[in-house]
């Protein structure tokens, strides 16, 4: 017959997986009501004929009884994990348009002043903003983040989803004029 001590090391990862088990399953987290099972998906996303990191991928349902958009950021690779609501992994069954965009603003005119140099300048800056514009760019064709007969699709159902989007050659073109807060 084994010691005590050896059953209470024994038992305790039992305990532990059946506590999980009762939990839903551990690391799982459960879903609002009324959504349907997500199912990975992972949009990579090409520019140049390279992986572009840094752009946002945000999947728009084309039903519209379908609520559940879903997005995600690419990484290094290109690739974009989609999730639901940034939480839950993937997108639920149904056909998406593919909306991409990545963008940089001109934040070398942002500058706010130290107040420990200029109090003064410092005061104005947070009463009125620096009244210098900046400047948004596209890096990607905007045709890419608009709704058209052209966008891309995908349709997801159970189990793995991929597709790549080929984004064309970069660009840089002026988005937005805005004043600086």
């Amino acid at each position: 017959m084994l010691p005590i001590r050896s059953h209470q090391f024994f038992y305790a990862p039992l305990v532990l997986a059946l506590f999980c088990f009762s939990l839903g399953g551990c690391g799982g987290e459960r879903l609002p009501d009324g959504m349907p099972k997500p199912y990975p998906t992972v949009i990579t996303v090409i520019q140049d004929g390279r992986p572009l990191a840094g752009a946002t991928v945000a999947l728009m349902s084309a039903d519209p009884s379908n609520p559940w958009s879903a997005s995600a950021d690419t990484d290094a690779s290109g690739q974009a994990n989609i999730k639901i609501q940034g939480r839950y992994v993937g997108a639920v069954p149904g056909k998406y348009h593919i909306l991409v965009t990545k963008y940089e603003t001109d934040e070398s005119k942002f500058v706010v002043p130290d107040p420990a140099v200029d109090l003064e300048g410092y005061s104005r800056y947070m009463s009125v903003g620096s009244g210098e514009k900046l400047n948004t760019y596209d890096l990607i064709d905007p045709k890419f983040n608009k709704l058209s007969a052209d966008t891309e699709t995908i349709e997801v159902v159970a189990g793995k989803n991929e597709k790549t989007v080929d984004v064309g050659t970069a660009v840089r073109s002026i988005r937005v004029v805005t004043g600086a807060p």
